[in-house]
């Protein structure tokens, strides 16, 4: 049974406390620089060299996948537990549309349905320049707080937030729980 995915306008809030999983930031190193080059760099503090991957790094945006009660603290709910972030990035339709990855037959059904298993379709959000964009679910990146920390735009709503956990559901362990019946605790 295909369910249609809720309405753009029910998919972003504005109200941001700490950070929680269905958070949106921009600016936010999307993968490995591929190819990468190794950089030898000597260390002043007689430690030896260290080495670093660096390179051509790409930048966009991302959705935060790190579940909200893993980075809460137990006792402490207005402080973190850990510095451990995980996100995806988000890629713009348009350049999947680019690269052949979608067309236009599968586009309509992942803009009615979002019925793809590696991928969350999220519409456009104008306040934060989030174009119309695809949660690439099979990507992520695991980060210091500190990297993302300030480039927050806005956060899922209830039903975008649930429509996340269902597909990471999904991805995870290839169960699909119809969106009717499927109802994660929230925040």
């Amino acid at each position: 049974m295909r369910e249609e995915r809720p309405a753009d306008d029910q998919y972003y809030e504005t109200r941001i406390p700490l950070l929680s999983q269905g958070d949106l930031f921009r600016d936010v190193p999307l993968a490995y620089p591929v190819p990468g080059a190794i950089v030898e760099d000597e260390s002043d503090l007689g430690f030896g060299s260290r080495h670093f991957l660096a390179g051509p790094l790409e930048t966009g945006f991302a959705v935060l996948t790190t579940p909200t009660c893993s980075m809460r603290a137990q006792g402490a709910p207005d402080r973190y537990a850990h510095p451990v972030r995980t996100l995806v990035p988000l890629m713009p339709i348009e350049r999947l549309v680019d690269d052949g990855l979608l067309d236009s037959a599968k586009l309509g059904l992942v803009r009615k349905y979002d019925g793809m298993i590696n991928y969350m379709y999220l519409p456009a959000h104008v306040p934060s320049g989030l174009p119309e964009s695809m949660a690439l679910l099979y990507m992520p990146a695991t980060m210091h707080h500190d990297i993302i920390d300030g480039q927050r735009t806005t956060q899922l709503a209830v039903e975008g937030a649930q429509q996340l956990q269902r597909k990471l559901v999904w991805f995870c362990s290839s169960w699909q729980e119809p969106r009717s019946t499927f109802e994660p605790p929230l925040d």
